[in-house]
């Protein structure tokens, strides 16, 4: 638990009154969670696991791209997302086991499942009991990921921003492999991506560390920093890190326990069940924030920045940075360009 004084938990609690939201706790929507397998379902070429409320109204919608580039079931990250929910927060997640090895491959599928839903998705969930008079906005989307998930996300924005308002990097990685051997990357050091959205990046201090295997989930060189140092100069961002908690463990407790069993990634090995429930809140609040901050009409943001902001309204310790000119609210929006053309040098 990060160190806070009494006079920041009294703002806390003052906050947390006046504006009603507290995003650490659950929110006040009722939720479903529907599956939605792709060998059930014509034209669908990935899995579905949507978390949405089931109160009446049209909520955003969070595409997410989950860890090594989409192909862990959605239930790993069930705690998370129905969080998220409960806060009025439509989730899309989508996975396969079986995937193209190159994240870049991965983009056509992921723009296939955005035009299926489209078309298909509100139908779908009425006909699996979610109400009638539940409704997404399909024409503005947030977007995530973690870990290599992100290669996928930033591949498919480096084309287009599409519908798209605003990101939320998950502990991002780059490559195809967890030592670049294959020379696959999304990201060129020293060069600016060709997309400018309002960014959420949440990592973890145990991100680079290796596992008792040796392996890293995250290597410096290809993780956080390359990622929040490629993201526009102009652009609205937000760099939060968990300074004390490591690559998988916001993942529900079964698939937390893997990877503690099979040591692939660092992982907080003193935290408790309870300790990691809170983180767990911890990411979906952090999230929930961005997204709520970024669907806020008007400059006032007071109920949503200090939650982005100050570290001592944080439920974990973290370190944090953050570029925000206008000093209010994430400005929903994506504008992009082509990329610049290398010509190959000649002798």
């Amino acid at each position: 638990m990060a160190l806070v004084t009494a006079h920041w938990l009294v703002v806390c609690a003052v906050l947390a009154c006046v504006s009603g939201f507290s995003p650490y706790d659950r929110g006040g929507h009722n939720t479903s969670h529907v599956a939605i397998d792709r060998l059930l379902t014509l034209g669908l070429p990935e899995n579905l696991d949507v978390w949405l409320p089931t109160d009446p109204g049209t909520h955003k919608v969070f595409y997410f791209l989950d860890g090594f580039g989409g192909i862990i079931p959605g239930a790993a990250y069930d705690d998370t997302m129905d969080h998220i929910a409960s806060h009025g927060i439509a989730v899309v997640l989508l996975w396969r086991i079986t995937l193209p090895l190159n994240p870049v491959d991965k983009v056509p599928i992921f723009v296939s499942v955005m035009e299926w839903a489209e078309q298909h998705l509100e139908a779908t969930l009425h006909r699996n009991g979610i109400p009638e008079s539940v409704h997404l906005d399909l024409e503005n989307i947030v977007l995530g990921g973690h870990s290599a998930g992100n290669h996928v996300l930033v591949e498919y924005l480096k084309s287009t921003c599409g519908k798209v308002q605003g990101q939320v990097l998950m502990s991002p990685v780059d490559g195809m492999d967890p030592n670049g051997t294959i020379p696959e990357f999304c990201i060129t050091p020293g060069q600016t991506l060709n997309y400018n959205t309002p960014s959420l990046h949440l990592a973890t201090g145990l991100d680079a560390v290796p596992g008792p295997t040796g392996f890293a989930c995250a290597p410096e060189w290809l993780s956080n920093n390359r990622f929040f140092n490629a993201l526009d100069p102009a652009s609205q961002r937000w760099s939060i890190n968990a300074t004390e908690f490591g690559h998988g463990d916001f993942l529900d407790p079964f698939f937390q326990e893997v990877i503690e069993i099979i040591n692939i990634c660092a992982f907080n090995k003193d935290a408790t069940d309870d300790e990691l429930l809170a983180y767990r809140k911890f990411v979906a609040g952090q999230t929930t924030t961005f997204i709520k901050a970024l669907f806020t009409e008007g400059s006032d943001c007071s109920e949503y920045l200090p939650y982005l902001e100050d570290p001592s309204m944080m439920t974990v310790n973290t370190e944090l940075r953050f570029v925000n000119p206008i000093g209010g609210c994430p400005v929903a929006g994506c504008s992009w360009w082509p990329e610049p053309v290398t010509t190959p040098a000649t002798n």
